[in-house]
Protein backbone atom coordinates (compact mmCIF):
# COMPACT_ATOMS: atom_id res chain seq x y z
CA UNK A 1 0.00 0.00 0.00
CA UNK A 2 2.69 2.14 0.59
CA UNK A 3 4.18 1.78 -2.50
CA UNK A 4 0.32 2.91 -4.22
CA UNK A 5 0.52 6.21 -2.02
CA UNK A 6 4.63 6.62 -3.33
CA UNK A 7 3.09 6.66 -7.30
CA UNK A 8 0.60 8.73 -6.79
CA UNK A 9 2.32 11.30 -4.87
CA UNK A 10 5.17 11.36 -7.51
CA UNK A 11 2.35 10.91 -9.97
CA UNK A 12 0.65 14.05 -8.31
CA UNK A 13 3.43 16.24 -8.02
CA UNK A 14 4.67 15.53 -11.71
CA UNK A 15 1.33 17.31 -12.76
CA UNK A 16 1.95 19.91 -10.42
CA UNK A 17 4.95 20.61 -12.46
CA UNK A 18 2.94 20.39 -15.82
CA UNK A 19 0.08 22.59 -15.09
CA UNK A 20 2.71 25.11 -13.56
CA UNK A 21 1.90 28.99 -14.84
CA UNK A 22 -0.96 27.48 -16.59
CA UNK A 23 -4.95 27.49 -16.53
CA UNK A 24 -5.23 24.22 -15.50
CA UNK A 25 -8.94 22.53 -15.17
CA UNK A 26 -12.00 25.14 -14.52
CA UNK A 27 -15.51 24.25 -15.30
CA UNK A 28 -15.25 24.37 -18.79
CA UNK A 29 -12.87 22.30 -19.20
CA UNK A 30 -14.28 19.85 -16.96
CA UNK A 31 -17.65 19.87 -19.26
CA UNK A 32 -15.83 19.31 -22.12
CA UNK A 33 -13.60 16.23 -21.06
CA UNK A 34 -17.36 14.73 -18.97
CA UNK A 35 -18.85 15.40 -22.32
CA UNK A 36 -15.62 13.73 -24.41
CA UNK A 37 -16.20 10.53 -21.97
CA UNK A 38 -20.04 10.21 -22.81
CA UNK A 39 -19.70 10.56 -26.43
CA UNK A 40 -17.03 7.95 -26.34
CA UNK A 41 -19.00 5.63 -24.59
CA UNK A 42 -21.70 6.67 -26.96
CA UNK A 43 -19.42 5.66 -29.91
CA UNK A 44 -18.33 2.21 -28.50
CA UNK A 45 -22.11 1.38 -29.65
CA UNK A 46 -23.02 3.82 -32.54
CA UNK A 47 -19.56 3.60 -34.56
CA UNK A 48 -20.47 7.04 -36.11
CA UNK A 49 -17.38 9.06 -37.82
CA UNK A 50 -19.12 12.17 -36.76
CA UNK A 51 -19.79 11.40 -33.26
CA UNK A 52 -15.45 10.71 -33.17
CA UNK A 53 -14.56 13.67 -34.68
CA UNK A 54 -17.19 15.73 -32.13
CA UNK A 55 -15.49 13.61 -29.31
CA UNK A 56 -11.67 14.59 -30.49
CA UNK A 57 -12.48 18.33 -31.10
CA UNK A 58 -14.25 18.33 -27.50
CA UNK A 59 -11.06 16.50 -25.93
CA UNK A 60 -8.64 18.79 -28.34
CA UNK A 61 -10.10 21.89 -26.86
CA UNK A 62 -10.38 20.87 -23.15
CA UNK A 63 -6.39 19.80 -23.64
CA UNK A 64 -6.00 23.14 -25.11
CA UNK A 65 -7.76 25.20 -22.10
CA UNK A 66 -5.67 22.90 -19.47
CA UNK A 67 -2.32 23.73 -20.71
CA UNK A 68 -3.07 27.41 -21.82
CA UNK A 69 -0.78 30.24 -20.51
CA UNK A 70 -3.12 33.11 -21.52
CA UNK A 71 -4.75 32.75 -18.15
CA UNK A 72 -7.02 36.30 -18.42
CA UNK A 73 -8.08 35.27 -21.51
CA UNK A 74 -9.11 31.42 -20.28
CA UNK A 75 -11.03 33.12 -17.30
CA UNK A 76 -13.23 35.33 -19.25
CA UNK A 77 -14.16 32.14 -21.43
CA UNK A 78 -14.87 30.40 -17.80
CA UNK A 79 -16.74 33.18 -16.73
CA UNK A 80 -19.47 33.76 -19.83
CA UNK A 81 -19.83 29.24 -19.59
CA UNK A 82 -20.78 29.79 -15.90
CA UNK A 83 -22.73 32.97 -16.85
CA UNK A 84 -24.73 30.82 -19.70
CA UNK A 85 -25.25 27.51 -18.02
CA UNK A 86 -26.21 28.94 -14.19
CA UNK A 87 -29.64 28.48 -14.73
CA UNK A 88 -29.43 24.91 -15.25
CA UNK A 89 -27.01 24.40 -12.61
CA UNK A 90 -29.19 26.01 -10.16
CA UNK A 91 -32.11 23.57 -11.52
CA UNK A 92 -29.92 21.05 -10.96
CA UNK A 93 -28.44 21.45 -7.37
CA UNK A 94 -32.30 22.11 -6.54
CA UNK A 95 -32.60 18.31 -7.99
CA UNK A 96 -29.88 17.24 -5.68
CA UNK A 97 -31.31 19.16 -2.94
CA UNK A 98 -34.68 17.56 -3.06
CA UNK A 99 -33.12 14.25 -3.72
CA UNK A 100 -30.95 14.32 -0.52
CA UNK A 101 -33.87 15.80 1.50
CA UNK A 102 -36.79 14.25 -0.17
CA UNK A 103 -37.98 12.14 3.67
CA UNK A 104 -38.59 15.49 5.49
CA UNK A 105 -38.29 18.43 3.48
CA UNK A 106 -39.79 19.88 0.24
CA UNK A 107 -38.03 22.68 -1.93
CA UNK A 108 -40.45 25.49 -3.49
CA UNK A 109 -39.10 28.56 -5.31
CA UNK A 110 -40.75 31.98 -4.88
CA UNK A 111 -42.37 33.10 -7.56
CA UNK A 112 -41.28 36.74 -7.27
CA UNK A 113 -37.32 36.60 -6.40
CA UNK A 114 -36.41 33.06 -7.68
CA UNK A 115 -35.58 32.34 -4.14
CA UNK A 116 -35.27 28.88 -2.76
CA UNK A 117 -36.98 28.10 0.01
CA UNK A 118 -37.61 24.65 1.88
CA UNK A 119 -40.00 23.76 3.74
CA UNK A 120 -40.99 20.93 6.11
CA UNK A 121 -42.84 17.60 4.73
CA UNK A 122 -46.04 16.42 5.96
CA UNK A 123 -47.85 19.68 7.26
CA UNK A 124 -50.76 19.69 4.66
CA UNK A 125 -51.41 22.84 2.55
CA UNK A 126 -49.63 25.39 4.41
CA UNK A 127 -48.92 29.40 3.52
CA UNK A 128 -45.52 30.11 2.94
CA UNK A 129 -43.66 33.49 3.47
CA UNK A 130 -40.50 34.13 1.30
CA UNK A 131 -38.05 35.39 3.73
CA UNK A 132 -36.47 37.49 0.93
CA UNK A 133 -39.22 39.41 -0.47
CA UNK A 134 -41.89 38.17 1.75
CA UNK A 135 -44.05 37.36 -0.99
CA UNK A 136 -46.83 34.96 0.50
CA UNK A 137 -47.73 31.78 -1.81
CA UNK A 138 -49.96 28.61 -0.48
CA UNK A 139 -48.34 24.94 -0.99
CA UNK A 140 -48.90 21.67 -0.46
CA UNK A 141 -46.21 19.95 1.20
Amino acid sequence: MDRFRQFGLQVQRMMAQALYGRNGFDDLARTCNVLAILLIVVNIFAQSTVIYIIWAVLFLYSLFRIYSRNISKRYAENQKFLAVTEAPRRYLKLLKLQWRDREYSRYYICPKCKQQIRVPKGKGRIEIRCPKCSERFTKKT
